[in-house]
């Protein structure tokens, strides 16, 4: 039998697979005709429009070679798309197979000739130069730009792993993000994901954060081999592109779990960017392409772009002209400089400009020496001290941190809350702050949306700002690397004003004898081998200190008494110290606004009982969330009446009764001695956040008030009255983030307003989620539905056009009276939908519910249309599919095919009628049926 399974599969490559092909391109031609004569006119109105840079004709603007050759590109292609719907005309009318098969082929190679001309024409500059005003040419060179360069290395057969390298700030990253949100856009690969690797790489979070983007979550897996084959298993056999940014130290792919590509994934692209070109040798790129300062001319263009037309008119433009090169053709160092001097008119200013950058590169040799003093004249020129303090404060944190509520605490630690008089106020003046040093191209963008980091060339120009040799500068102490094992001495700590010790291999901090009269913020997070604070009069000498952060230091048990005695601290966050068991009094830290106690699994007693924090009256920020931190009544109404943003999920030791309520109806509470009465919520006047876990209460009149506040909420075992639940939240002017509902009475519909997660489980009386008439949930993220014994349907009716549009992933387990998870119309609505899992439904007949008895008299052409529309219901993001124990299931859609081009495989499990053959679902190129 074995002799046969070669011929077989001879058989499957060389006739089979081929004949398939064909029927493909015959079945599609009518829609690849069309796809192709839509990226045509596309083409055309990016060429011929108005305000882009490839327009002909735009006044005062320079064109290039490349526009010049982009344009007699467009207008070939659009000549060649002409010649192939006259000839798929001609092929149809005579019904000639074979010519409508070819015709098909070439639509869809002209049409990826196409798209790589749009990607093109994104890479030049947003706008030109005056040729009237400038005396500069453009260079006569015919090259192909970098992004074009790294396209058709993209699209090369023979390139597998492609190196980009090329110094700090020189545009690597900007160029890979292009590339990566375009094919996030165009799925020509069934994966895309870009990670940002740090200097030095950290295996174990390089798989944890492709996992995470891959929809795994890694991060407890301790045991490295098993980690790595789930990320394995996860690629399978899918084509993905993987972007590596800024590795700085080569690393073994097979070691993260990335498949070996030339083996089990032809097509797939690894692209790294580096610094260093003997990164890309030693892991093993099979091109390299290096990104080279800008030309003048380039570098120009781009000045002018930043700056403002204003700087090509005489005199300014002789200033403007000797900047640009000074600045040598580093765009990071170009932008940067020409935002410092957009909208500055006056010759003064200028020729002060020019004088300021001469003077401060002056006996420097080397790029670095040049590039840094320059880069100081924009940190500089930022308008006041503040700003300048914020930045180099974001250099504490360890290269390519994404930086959020670490601005919250440099704005406490300011004294903003005292200006401003609430965190709502210094939150927006803390964005402006960011935002002005986003506009002078000193922070930018993080990976997550609210996040900002440090570029490495920005980074280490704050470092050289606060090295020893500027004596006029703030004394920093910066120590964020694995490889530091000894903390800085005691003597320099005294002199101090920041001092940061974060991720570092630090076992004990030093023996002050000192008092270190100018330190006002010391970090010490995530440092894994401290166990023990020194307890002699560590914290008595840092007695002008404002913000202390411990936070991810998980092996210290407990804190010197010294702590109390820090009266000026503002900032106190020990999220995740799972070993802190004690903390010393509270009550003498007067100035406290911030503490966070997150994930501080063994503080069991009551830490904030009114003798500990009696002092504590100016309190703005409280996080006691997942840790057994326990809560004394009265606290909340006497000491701590200034909070305004209150987080309490999962804080098990605290506990809510409702006065004025029957007794019966608080019978599972701790009682009235132990508990805090939730009215006691009602004095926080200031609370503008919370975020909280009400337990076995019932949920009436004086829950109202609080809607408002809501960010997060858990209800477990509590009873609904479902009026005043669901219309307080709907009325809210701030929608609800989360929102799990758990083995509650009284559920019956669910509130419409939840921005990013949905949670019901174990709710009796909830028949339906949603009405026809309702068109909320627009910005929903996740549904999780589970354990609702009486849901029949998720949506009555037909789902309004903006109902869960923005739904990522729907997870719907053990509902036993739900016949089908999309009734008739709301497959339409799903365009975002990654995630679909069906589990342990008995009466689950169908995935997707359609009406059979639409009346269908009308025009044959028109007949023809509504027939295929009708045909085909479409997914066009979804990735994971999965079905299990549906006993009832006979089908996914009846007379319709499921359109998934990005979904790779299905996966079943003990669906007993669902026969795999009589599936109607299209997948990607690589997608098959998983029998669990």
């Amino acid at each position: 039998m074995d002799k046969f399974v070669p011929f077989v599969s001879s058989i499957n490559t060389n006739l089979i697979a081929p004949v398939f092909e064909r029927i493909n391109y015959l079945r599609n031609s009518r829609d690849s005709i069309k796809d192709l004569r839509t990226s045509i006119q596309n083409l055309k109105s990016r060429m011929n429009g108005e305000g882009t840079s490839t327009a002909p004709g735009n006044a005062g603007q320079v064109d290039t070679d490349a526009m010049k050759k982009w344009r007699e590109d467009v207008s070939e292609i659009e000549k060649e798309a002409n010649a192939i719907e006259e000839e798929y005309i001609q092929g149809t009318c005579v019904k000639n197979c074979w010519s409508i098969y070819e015709v098909s082929k070439k639509s869809v190679k002209l049409k990826k000739r196409a798209a790589d001309l749009t990607l093109t024409e994104t890479s030049f500059a947003a706008s030109q130069p005056s040729a009237e005003r400038i005396q500069i040419q453009p260079s006569t060179s015919t090259e192909s730009t970098p992004l074009q360069q790294l396209l058709d290395d993209i699209h090369d057969p023979y390139s597998a792993i492609i190196g980009v390298c090329g110094m700090g700030g020189v545009g690597k990253t900007t160029m890979v993000k292009i590339v990566y949100n375009y094919f996030k856009e165009n799925p020509r690969f069934d994966i895309v994901i870009m990670v940002t690797v740090s200097a030095t790489p950290n295996i174990q979070d390089i798989r944890t954060r492709i996992g995470e983007q891959l929809g795994l979550d890694l991060s407890n897996v301790s045991e490295v081999g098993v980690a790595r084959d789930k990320l394995s298993d996860a690629f399978g056999k899918k084509q993905f592109l993987l972007i590596l940014d800024n590795v700085l130290q080569p690393f073994e792919f097979k070691n993260v779990g990335i498949p070996l590509l030339a083996r089990s994934n032809k097509g797939s692209k690894i692209i790294l960017t580096t610094r260093n070109e003997d990164v890309c040798t030693d892991m093993d790129a099979d091109f390299t392409m290096k990104v080279e300062l800008l030309s003048g001319y380039e570098a120009w263009t781009l000045f002018v772009e930043q700056a403002g037309q204003h700087v090509t008119i005489n005199p300014i433009f002789t200033f403007a002209e000797n900047i640009v090169e000074r600045c040598e053709g580093l765009p990071l160092l170009i932008v940067t400089v020409a935002r410092a001097m957009a909208n500055r008119h006056g010759l003064r200013e200028w020729e002060n400009a020019v004088k300021g950058m001469k003077k401060s590169i002056k006996d420097i040799r080397g790029m670095e020496k040049k590039v840094l003093p320059l880069l100081k004249f924009s940190f500089d020129r930022l308008k006041d001290d503040t700003l300048r303090r914020l930045f180099l404060y974001c250099a504490c944190f360890p290269e390519d941190h994404n930086i959020r509520k670490e601005m919250l605490d440099f704005c406490v630690g300011e004294g903003l809350v005292d200006r401003f008089h609430s965190l709502t106020a210094v939150r927006k003046e803390g964005g402006a702050l960011i935002s002005s040093l986003k506009a002078a191209s000193m922070l930018e963008d993080g990976e997550d949306e609210g996040n900002v980091r440090m570029h490495d060339v920005m980074r280490e120009l704050a470092l050289w700002i606060i090295s020893p040799e500027h004596d006029s500068s703030p004394n920093f102490l910066i120590r964020t690397s694995g490889s530091i094992v000894e903390a800085p001495q005691a003597k320099e700590w005294v002199g101090a004003t920041t001092i940061s010790l974060m991720n570092t291999g630090i076992k004990e901090l030093p023996e002050l004898e000192e008092r270190c009269p100018k330190l006002a913020t010391l970090l010490v997070r995530n440092n894994l081998r401290i166990h023990t604070i020194p307890k002699k009069n560590f914290f008595e000498l840092m007695d002008h200190l404002s913000i202390l952060d411990l936070s991810y230091t998980s092996e210290l048990k407990s804190l010197p008494d010294s702590l109390s005695s820090l009266v000026n601290l503002r900032v106190l966050r020990l999220q995740r110290c799972s070993g802190l068991e004690t903390l010393p009094a509270l009550g003498m830290l007067s100035q406290l606004q911030v503490l966070d106690l997150c994930h501080c699994d063994k503080l069991k007693h009551q830490i904030l009982k009114s003798e500990w924090v009696g002092g504590v009256c100016r309190l703005r920020y409280l996080d006691v969330s997942w840790s057994q931190v326990s809560l004394q009544a009265g606290v909340i109404s006497t000491w701590l009446v200034k909070l305004e943003e209150l987080r309490m999920e999962q804080a098990e030791m605290i506990r809510w009764w409702v006065s004025n309520e029957n007794e019966n109806e608080n019978e599972n509470n701790v009682g009235n001695n132990e508990g805090i009465d939730v009215r006691e919520l009602s004095h926080l006047t200031h609370l503008t956040s919370l975020c909280i876990c009400f337990k076995d209460i019932i949920i009436s009149d004086w829950f109202k008030p609080l809607a408002e506040k809501m960010m997060n909420l858990e209800l477990i075992r509590c009873r609904v009255i479902i009026q005043d639940l669901v219309e307080a939240l709907n009325e809210s002017q701030n929608p609800l983030k989360r929102l799990r509902i758990e083995d509650c009475e009284g559920v019956t519909c669910v509130p419409t307003v939840v921005e990013d997660h949905l949670s019901i489980l174990n709710c009796a009386d909830l028949e339906k989620v949603l009405d026809e008439d309702h068109d909320f949930l627009s910005t929903l993220k996740e549904l999780r539905l589970e354990l609702l014994p009486n849901l029949e349907r998720i949506c009555v009716g037909y789902a309004q056009q903006n109902c869960f549009g923005q739904l990522l992933i729907i997870s719907i387990e053990k509902c036993h009276r739900l016949k089908t998870v999309f009734t008739e119309g709301m497959s339409d609505v799903f365009n975002n939908l990654k995630s679909i899992t069906v589990a342990s439904c008995d009466m689950m007949e169908v995935i997707i519910e359609t009406d059979d008895d639409e009346e269908e008299e009308e025009e044959e052409e028109e007949e023809e249309e509504r027939s295929n529309t009708r045909g085909n219901i479409h997914f066009p993001r979804l990735e994971y599919f999965r079905l299990q124990f549906l006993p009832a299931l006979t089908d996914l859609c009846r007379n319709c095919t499921l359109q998934c081009p990005l979904l790779g495989e299905l996966r079943m499990k003990n669906c007993p009628k669902l026969k795999k053959d009589s599936l109607k679902i299209n997948g990607s190129d690589e997608f098959h049926f998983i029998d669990e």
